[in-house]
């Protein structure tokens, strides 16, 4: 039973390790898709359909945050029953389910207006940028907590 609902959680919520779902479409493929589209049409088409799909993404994240509050509830209620469980994890794959279609018709739309070929190279480079951009974090943290390691020198 408890690994069931695990697993359900790993299911329903779409945990991965860290990050939102989407981050990777929602942070880093604007600049790629200006820069690898030529035509100035498509690429237009193609951003207005990101924006699309990030506003997709940004409702899917806020639904899932929702959700988990809800599971956290669940588990924190001492009398919880197994049938809440089921109506509240029907109810997330219902909504889910909905929204994960959404996001597929917004992604559709917004490859329509971008070859295949860009489309890898867009991808490779908003991959590029998020790896950067966390190599720079982890630098960032790293050097921070070592700074609190470091004595204090006070004048004498």
């Amino acid at each position: 039973m408890i690994a069931a609902a695990l697993l359900a959680l790993f299911v329903v919520f779409g945990m991965s390790g860290g990050g939102s779902f989407g981050e990777l479409m929602t942070e880093y493929a604007k600049d790629p898709i200006k820069t690898t589209i030529v035509d100035e049409d498509r690429r237009k088409m193609a951003l207005k359909e990101l924006g699309s799909l990030k506003d997709a993404i940004k409702d899917f994240n806020k639904h899932v945050s929702k959700d988990i509050k809800q599971f956290e509830k669940l588990v924190k209620k001492y009398d919880s029953t197994p049938e809440e469980f089921d109506q509240m994890f029907s109810s997330v794959l219902a909504n889910n389910k909905q929204n994960v279609e959404i996001i597929w018709e917004r992604r559709s739309a917004m490859l329509t207006h971008i070859q295949s070929d860009q489309w890898q190279s867009i991808i490779s480079s908003a991959k590029a940028a998020q790896e950067q951009e966390q190599a720079k974090k982890k630098a960032k943290a790293e050097k921070k907590a070592e700074a609190k390691k470091k004595p204090k020198a006070y004048p004498l």
